[in-house]
């Protein structure tokens, strides 16, 4: 049993949706119906049980238009009011179908859902609608079993008022036009997780960057879109070859407006990404390496729980930083490594300091708890280390065919860490290396809160350089021996470590405000566009207490919504200049979409 979830399917299990809606920009509503396909596997169910959040239910029925009954239960404040449907007595055994058509409408409050007015929007002419479902929030969109232990099938038919685009994570495959309106048509034929539903609807526009793949965002930022994420292609290719073949078809990207709340959302056929992305020179186009990982691990091995988090991110992580290792050079992967033990070392005292260390065990409890709230680079980069010190055993040609294999496997399937582990255990043992294997700790690197045991060593001379830099030039000699030639040829990744280890270094003895200034006239990083440079340059000024860098941090606040980088900023503002952060987060919260939006008001404890 999934405990982030409210539904029923070890008893009625969900198989497909048909969504049939109208977008009303002006109520902020999706309005029409759900055709819910399920197969009963547990004799004699009752009830069909689906997961619902800010939605308003008006009526049942079957194909036939005859009512069925339903109640909608109390609600729970994290996961919601369970749809309770009545399963016709006829249809109460294992294997029979049992269809209904759920009536409703979205509302405001619906989490899943951002609703942009034209104002908010970079072309000022059209409104914007779009969806975040991960974790639980695909429940607010649609009635469904909202839980990544079930995958289904979708289709959708969605009414946009002219002259407005819609797209989904699925294929296109019609529009029909009537005076005021367009109806797009879209189905998703390989079964996913009710997370990854998505939809979005705007003034949109296309660019080609591959044989399978477009670029897609208002007008006026397509063409810088098109030049960032021109190496679109390479990294499928290069994922292919080290995995499975790509099964769903297309990859597209679509640039959101700034207020969305990740870095990017693997949606399948459609990743939404943040505009704070666009550097203008390529430097984190990662994040789409990153999701494109996501079309194998996420997307076909699925974890079935969100407690399992790791089964998603640590293995994406993993093999993200395999495509950019495989494109620019073996030292990229431990280089990108390193970077990541820093922000899992941010994480650890982070929750530590709130009380929260059992949330940094790779496989948390999360019973009663809101997946959002232990959102975290635990997953993520702890995750990765697991599979960093597995391959140190078994070495990296054998590990990355484990890692073929085990995709090959489980594929299309939800599954828990154990079969993970199990499938590692039982194909290196019929390698002969089951000596090589027998030290792994499963159960502490599985449950034990805190930083990896058994941690791998990572060798760069290029983040030595940088770390030099950070540690001796400027932390030691306070900046006497700096010129403005120092990170002249860093590359991006080293601009980053070299400010990641500057915070770091200096939480106890923050650097002075004369350094600071220097360091500002050599590098000039107060007025950077790169969005990775300006919010760790301004968190190290917050820390210092350089007063001038405070209406920069503003303006960078209000200029967009990405949670890795509003959360620590309003964090960090809040503790020198209270009245500031919490008076600007009130200002301007609305333009925030709802997750980021709950997530700084509590880390304001507003």
């Amino acid at each position: 049993m999934d405990p982030s979830s409210l539904s029923n399917p070890q008893e009625c299990k969900v198989t497909s949706l048909n969504l049939v809606l109208s977008v009303n920009f002006e109520k902020s509503q999706l309005q029409g119906y759900v055709e819910v396909a399920s197969q009963i596997v547990k004799e004699g169910a009752e009830n069909l049980i689906l997961d619902t959040n800010k939605l308003e239910v008006s009526h049942c029925n079957d194909l036939t238009s005859n009512p069925i009954n339903f109640r909608l239960a109390e609600e729970h404040e994290v996961f919601g009011k369970a749809l309770i449907i009545t399963i016709p007595e006829g249809l109460r055994s294992v294997g029979k179908e049992f269809i209904v058509r759920v009536h409703y409408n979205t509302t405001v409050e619906s989490n899943a859902l951002q609703w942009l007015n034209k104002e908010q929007t970079a072309g000022k002419l059209h409104p914007y609608l779009f969806s975040q479902c991960q974790a639980i929030h695909a429940r607010s969109l649609v009635p469904c079993q909202d839980s990544p232990s079930n995958k289904v099938k979708y289709q959708a038919e969605i009414a946009v008022p002219k002259p407005l685009t819609a797209l989904m994570s699925a294929l296109s495959t019609g529009k029909t036009e009537s005076t005021d309106s367009s109806v797009f048509t879209f189905t998703q034929e390989i079964p996913i997780p009710t997370y990854l539903i998505a939809i979005v609807v705007g003034d949109l526009e296309s660019r080609v960057i591959g044989p399978r793949s477009k670029v897609w965002s208002e007008p006026s930022m397509v063409a810088a879109a098109e030049y960032e994420f021109a190496n679109t292609e390479k990294f499928i290719a290069v994922g292919e070859d080290l995995l499975t073949p790509y099964v769903w078809g297309r990859y597209d990207i679509l640039l959101l407006p700034p207020s969305f709340p990740y870095g990017g959302m693997e949606n399948p056929l459609l990743t939404f990404v943040t505009p704070t992305l666009l550097a203008g020179d390529r430097s984190l186009e990662g994040v789409v390496a990153h999701e494109i990982a996501h079309s194998w691990c996420g997307n076909l091995v699925t974890n079935k729980y969100w407690s399992e988090f790791f089964l998603n991110e640590g293995f994406t992580v993993f093999v993200e930083r395999k495509i950019l290792g495989r494109l620019y050079g073996e030292e990229m992967f431990d280089f990108e490594a390193m970077n990541g033990l820093k922000h899992l070392h941010d994480d650890v005292d982070l929750f530590t300091g709130k009380h929260q260390e059992a949330l940094t065990a790779l496989i948390p409890n999360l019973n009663g708890i809101d997946p959002d709230d232990a959102f975290s680079s635990v997953p993520y980069e702890k995750g990765f280390n697991l599979l960093c010190y597995l391959q140190s055993l078994v070495g990296v040609a054998d590990f990355e065919a484990w890692l073929k294999s085990y995709i090959s496997k489980f594929s299309y399937q939800s599954i828990v860490a154990t079969q993970m582990k199990d499938y590692f255990i039982e194909y290196f043992t019929e390698k002969g290396k089951s000596e090589e294997i027998k030290v792994v700790n499963w159960v502490d690197w599985f449950n034990k809160p805190g930083m990896p045991i058994d941690q791998v060593v990572f060798v760069s001379p290029a983040a030595k350089v940088a770390q030099d830099l950070a540690e001796i030039t400027w932390i030691k000699e306070q900046g006497s021996n700096a010129t403005k030639d120092d990170i002249k040829s860093f590359k991006t990744q080293q601009i980053i470590l070299f400010l990641d280890t500057l915070i770091h270094s200096t939480t106890d003895k923050p650097l002075s405000i004369d350094v600071l200034e220097k360091m500002d006239s050599l590098y000039s990083f107060t007025d950077v566009v790169n969005s990775e440079y300006k919010f760790r340059w301004q968190t190290l000024c917050l820390h210092s207490g350089l007063k001038r860098i405070e209406p920069k941090v503003v303006e960078f606040l209000i200029s967009q919504g990405r949670m890795k980088f509003v959360r620590p900023l309003y964090r960090e503002l809040n503790k020198v200049n209270p009245q500031l952060a919490k008076s600007t987060f009130i200002k301007y919260r609305s333009q925030y979409h709802i997750i980021a939006s709950k997530m700084v008001a509590k880390d304001l404890g507003l």
